[in-house]
């Protein structure tokens, strides 16, 4: 596995990157969570290539050892920050498609990336994504309280960035010495950014309702192939978002992982492996997604042809 430094929208961003043996399936691009890093995805990522693909996973800006943005939008709007990044980064690494894999707040921001450019989507695979529904940890809220951006730049011991992975686990004997060594490394360094993308996504009672509704209203531009997996015992984001589901994502595929927490492709990469594997396998035999007709679209199309000539076309019989 190679670890290596890009250019993304002007910010150093670190990657790990894997390519199979005569790689013919279209790449993976895999997108960390909030707090998070790349090798969250370490131990799949050796197993994905080996599937025949190219695979990439990436430091978010101000996450693990990616430099941190200035002042952005994350998440609202047209030109939200996140998503953008990750087209972005596709365009850095020549991937002109490529299949997504996003946990927690990285499966929000597949999910916006998806809504924005459906044609470079080939897949989403989703592990417990943020925006599904309103309610996350109290930990995460708690974050966005007035004065936790200035108490976020204090020295910050690494007992809390050890507490903060064990809570994205079920069993904590599965965290790995490197992984507890990696979360001492970033934890503290990539607080503020952590504080500060929580409090763009987040209010006191969870996701903030005008954002969610924003994107609930546009979900319906992609409609390619989707996998969710999610942790039985994931006290991060409740296993009950998946109730939403169905209106968001019609056609997903959807995998609960037993005895498992958040982070399900570190504590259960097995399981994981056992639902994305062959999920990557039907989502290339499926036709590549076109962009959806937008609601603002159709409105546009039916505008223009009401002031074409009425009698255009018509053909009069004599």
């Amino acid at each position: 596995m190679e670890s290596r430094t890009i250019t993304v929208e002007g910010l150093r961003t670190r990657v790990l990157e894997e390519s199979g043996d005569g790689a013919t399936g279209d790449p993976i691009l895999l997108v960390h969570g909030v707090g998070g890093w790349a090798e969250n995805w370490r131990a799949v990522i050796g197993p994905l290539a080996a599937s025949g693909r190219r695979v990439v996973a990436l430091d978010l800006p101000g996450f693990g050892a990616s430099a941190r943005p200035g002042r952005v939008r994350y998440f609202s709007g047209e030109k939200a920050f996140y998503p953008r990044f990750v087209i972005g980064a596709m365009d850095v690494l020549g991937f002109s498609r490529a299949h997504l894999g996003g946990q927690s707040m990285g499966g929000a921001i597949v999910a916006m990336t998806a809504v924005m450019a459906p044609e470079r989507v080939r897949s989403m695979m989703l592990v417990a994504p943020g925006g599904l529904g309103r309610e996350v940890a109290l930990y995460l809220r708690l974050c966005t309280l007035p004065g936790m951006g200035v108490l976020a730049r204090l020295p910050r011991s690494p007992s809390a960035a050890r507490a903060a992975l064990e809570s994205c686990y079920h069993d904590v004997s599965r965290i790995t010495p490197e992984l507890y060594a990696e979360a001492e490394r970033y934890g503290g360094p990539s607080f503020p950014e952590f504080v500060r993308a929580l409090a763009q996504g987040l209010d006191l009672r969870g996701v903030r309702q005008a954002l969610r509704d924003d994107w609930v209203a546009r979900s319906s531009s992609y409609r390619g192939p989707a996998l969710v997996v999610w942790g039985r015992e994931d006290r991060v984001l409740p296993i009950a978002h998946l109730e939403s589901l169905p209106h968001l994502l019609p056609d997903a595929e959807v995998r609960i992982v037993e005895r498992c927490g958040h982070l399900v492709m570190a504590e259960c990469p097995d399981e994981f492996l056992d639902a994305a594997l062959p999920f990557l396998e039907r989502a290339e035999r499926k036709p590549v997604a076109r962009p959806a007709v937008s609601a603002d679209q159709q409105r546009a199309l039916a505008g223009a042809a009401g002031r074409r000539d009425p009698t255009a076309g018509n053909i009069e019989g004599g």
